[in-house]
């Protein structure tokens, strides 16, 4: 097993049935990491009708994902795929900025890649 860190981080604001959802992911993902999580965001999104979701994600220290962890972010995006309205990916590399526009080319949300958060954070607003 290894000892280096892992997992994410999730913070959710909700204004009425708007989310803003930030969100953290450190080294190589687990499925055990999504099975903390994805229960965090369905009790958010629990009872709200047509909730509309921009999310701000921080990869900057993302190693990857287990194989399983993968299915379980695919199977999160098809879920609630369009609640999410934009998505903000900020990192540091072109493997990170080429997996968000892969991603924007499969997913019905608009996603873009910023090495800077404050401007991911205006992209948002926007």
């Amino acid at each position: 097993m290894s000892d280096k860190r892992h997992g994410i981080s999730v913070g959710i604001e909700r204004f009425d049935n708007k989310f803003h959802l930030n969100f953290t992911a450190k080294g190589k993902l687990t499925h055990q990491d999504y099975q903390y999580m994805v229960p965090m965001i369905e009790s958010a999104l629990a009872g709200v009708e047509h909730p509309e979701i921009n999310v701000i994600a921080d990869v900057t220290e993302l190693d990857g994902w287990e194989l399983r962890a993968a299915w379980d972010d695919l199977k999160l995006g098809l879920a609630h795929g369009r609640e999410f309205k934009k998505i903000a990916v900020v990192g540091s590399g072109n493997f990170q900025e080429w997996m968000t526009k892969i991603a924007a080319w499969f997913t019905p949300y608009d996603a873009k890649f910023f090495e800077d958060k404050e401007q991911a954070y205006k992209w948002l607003k926007d």
